[in-house]
């Protein structure tokens, strides 16, 4: 053999071991370098002067814990109300997995130090996997926020956190993206090893999040059941929550506040309410005008960069951002600068008085659909928010409430040449202009799932002549029993359901104006929500709805009751859209584990600082079923 054959020999080897090794090197699992929790982060915790109470321990009884003293216990180591909880009846867990749950009646201790992560995963989902493990580890930290034992014993070596993911590419939700996993925890030697199987990085969000709830503090260390199966998948794709930040501005650390109690009920969509005619709190590059003249001040609105900081925050806890421009109606403050720009009125009946002629509350304001610069602020405006959010599957119009009465007596005053005999086909007009503009703001792609609310336009005759509902989705927020939502399921629109009888959250709080009644009246407590199951009498509610979503107005919130407002009532809605339990009831109605498996997760999420509307009296609490 020549020496150029010999050379050419050994630089094909020399290839091939390389790319052997390149190969191999990406098929090991990556070890995570998340810094590990010490005895001197511990000092820097609250303390709290709480002791444990010796006197009392939990023994299971009949499924249930009772209360018994010390002095009455067989054992001479007392139970916590926590283990007693967790082993006893239902795990635990909120929302409860939908599939099969197998657990065993032995718990082991660890410490934090003791937490070692391994990602059988690559990027993208890698980077993503990574950030949601410094997020399990802070979940713990939360749990850690009583006094810390430092000399507290173990009984294992290793607590051993393993995640696979099959398609680590998808790191975009989407309404068909499996967000189910498997989650497993095995007590080994002295090893635990706990194993979430999903096939996308969604899916194994979810099951970390499972992970940290089946942990807990006891003892002066950290606990968890030792042998764990559970199979969990959503029964619904989009589940949602809607927050209304144009009548009440709120921080951007309040809705990320909101966003981390999404993620702990895996709840996937924050539906962003950001305008209406009281203000329009967002800067629109192209059209700056719009939050100078629409924010309540200087400092009230949200920035480019606060959407994009809020988007990428939501989308490590597993939950996409919907951004909402109402639109034709709800629309008035932040479009009042038309005429000082010579663009004439971008919107008619602003502020008018007396207000109960031209809307539904004050202040009044409506987009002036003959003005053709509309259109063009539309498109802009739409341009924007798909840069800023990135999402282009979801997108929610408005088109709720719109009073021709306005549209009439503008076009009256302004001796409109057009020739309407029914200002509803004006309306229906307008909104195919701005649906052609949104798809031009798309780059020409039509956005496959576009939103608006229920109304007039998505009744017949209208609905079928405007709303095509091949990619039109109708948000129903009229009430279940209603006429207009079997009407909307007959005509084969996909829903999303808000029924205001069950899922609106801002109910029941009173008068805020001295005119007309309270908008909606009674309080829906969280029983009411949890028990709201409308596909449960018709079976076209299944196969036609991609989900449900409770909504909070904001008339009478602002972020310092943004949090009671929401939960636990979000919380038990979660638990009907993720797992969508058989209403068993017992003779006090909803079940005596329902109520003791929420009052539990109450507790888990003040522990990270959620503050969360109290349920029943604590006596209730350290009292299982005694209070129904």
């Amino acid at each position: 053999m020549k020496a150029a054959d010999i050379r050419r020999t050994l630089f094909v080897l020399l290839l091939f071991c390389g790319g052997l090794m390149v190969y191999f090197l990406f098929q090991q699992p990556t070890t995570l370098n998340i810094p590990s929790f010490n005895e001197q982060q511990a000092a820097t915790l609250p303390k709290t002067d709480k002791k444990t109470d010796v006197r009392w321990t939990w023994k299971c009884i009949n499924h249930r814990c009772e209360k018994i003293l010390m002095s009455e216990w067989s054992s001479a180591k007392s139970q916590s109300l926590a283990t007693c909880n967790m082993l006893c009846s239902e795990v635990q867990l909120w929302p409860l997995p939908s599939g099969p749950i197998k657990t065993s009646s032995e718990t082991v201790t660890f410490s934090f130090q003791q937490v070692e992560f391994e990602s059988h995963a690559k990027d993208p989902a890698l980077s993503l996997l990574e950030q949601s493990y410094g997020i399990f580890n802070e979940n713990l930290v939360t749990i850690l926020r009583q006094p810390y034992s430092e000399n507290a014993a173990a009984n294992v070596n290793r607590f051993r956190v393993k995640v696979i993911v099959n398609h680590s590419e998808i790191v975009r939700l989407k309404l068909s993206t499996d967000e189910s996993y498997n989650l497993t925890v095995n007590h080994q030697g002295n090893d635990v090893i706990c194993a979430v199987h999903a096939n996308t990085f969604f899916g194994a969000r979810h099951g970390l999040e499972t992970l940290s709830q089946l942990i807990w503090w006891d003892d002066g260390n950290l606990r968890i059941i030792s042998n764990v199966y559970i199979q969990d998948v959503p029964k619904f794709s989009y589940r949602g929550v809607m927050i209304d930040t144009a009548r009440n501005f709120m921080s951007l650390t309040s809705l990320k506040r909101s966003i981390s109690a999404m993620s702990a009920n895996k709840l996937n969509v924050f539906h962003w309410h950001i305008s209406d005619s009281q203000s329009f709190p967002l800067e629109i590059p192209s059209v700056p005008e719009i939050h100078e003249y629409g924010a309540y001040n200087a400092d009230s609105y949200y920035s480019v960069q606060d959407v994009k900081e809020l988007v990428e925050y939501a989308r490590l806890r597993g939950v996409r951002v919907v951004i909402e421009v109402d639109t034709p109606a709800h629309a008035g403050n932040g479009w009042t600068w038309g005429p000082i720009k010579g663009l004439g009125d971008l919107a008619v009946c602003v502020n008018a008085q007396p207000w109960y002629l031209y809307c539904g509350e004050p202040p009044c304001g409506q987009l002036n659909p003959e003005n053709p610069y509309v259109y063009d602020i539309l498109e802009k405006i739409y341009t924007d928010i798909l840069e800023m959010t990135q999402e282009d599957e979801i997108f929610h119009i408005g088109g709720d409430e719109v009073n021709l009465d306005c549209w009439e007596q503008h076009m009256n005053r302004n001796m409109s040449a057009a020739n309407y005999t029914d200002l509803h086909n004006l309306w229906g007009e307008f909104t195919l202009k701005i649906l052609s503009r949104l798809q031009k703001a798309n780059g020409g792609k039509k956005i496959p799932y576009t939103i608006t609310w229920s109304s007039n336009l998505s009744r017949r005759p209208y609905s079928s002549k405007y709303l095509d509902k091949r990619d039109i989705v109708v948000q129903s927020w009229g009430a279940s029993e209603w006429y207009e939502n079997k009407e909307l399921l007959t005509d084969g629109y996909k829903l999303i359901l808000s029924h205001v009888n069950a899922w609106y959250l801002d109910c029941g709080f009173g008068k805020w104006r001295e005119r007309g009644d309270a908008a909606c009246d009674p309080y829906r407590p969280w029983q009411t929500v949890y028990s709201h199951q409308p596909w449960g009498y018709d079976t076209s509610y299944k196969t036609q709805t991609l989900g449900a979503e409770v909504c909070l107005w904001s008339e009478q919130v602002d972020e310092v009751s943004l949090d009671t407002r929401l939960w636990p009532r979000a919380a038990a809605f979660a638990e009907r859209i993720w797992t969508d339990p058989k209403l068993e009831v017992d003779s006090y109605g909803i079940s005596e584990s329902v109520y003791t498996r929420l009052s539990t997760h109450r507790e888990r999420l003040i522990s990270r600082g959620i503050s969360v509307e109290a349920m029943w009296p604590q006596y209730c609490t350290q009292n299982p079923g005694t209070c129904l």
